[in-house]
């Protein structure tokens, strides 16, 4: 018996998981450019300052982002004189016990959870219908 075109097909298996992984990439980052774009315009606008520390940073490995929101803009004291920080985007987003959560993150994550995975399997399915040939 003789297999014909086993080493082309081998080829394609190996690059597989690359092909499959920069789509996924790919999809991730789109996904998370989403929440951000979406948890932005959820931000409460008083001021259009947390609104406008909402980003996407890098996360531990290649297949992650974090969506986050605050920072320096948004640190302030927590009493006058007290000297200790406080970055009231947490509170916005979990709230206190004087204050009701505002939140804007995770309800963006929420909505778009269904659409962002949707289209993380369709990158995968791309790259295995291409055969890896895009690595």
């Amino acid at each position: 018996m003789t297999v014909t075109g086993l080493a082309q097909f081998n080829r394609k298996l190996r690059a597989l998981p690359v092909a499959a992984r920069a789509e996924m990439e790919k999809a991730v980052t789109e996904g998370a450019a989403r929440v951000a774009a979406l948890a932005s315009a959820l931000a409460p606008k008083d001021t259009g300052t947390l609104a406008s520390t909402v980003r996407v940073e890098a996360g531990a490995h290649s297949l992650q982002r974090l969506v986050v929101a605050g920072g320096e803009a948004t640190e302030k004291e927590v009493r006058q004189g007290s000297g200790a920080e406080f970055d009231y985007a947490k509170a916005q987003e979990w709230g206190t016990r004087e204050m009701e959560k505002n939140p804007s993150l995770y309800p963006a994550f929420r909505s778009l959870k269904k659409s962002i995975r949707a289209r993380m399997s369709r990158a995968v399915r791309r790259a295995i219908k291409a055969g890896g040939t895009n690595a």
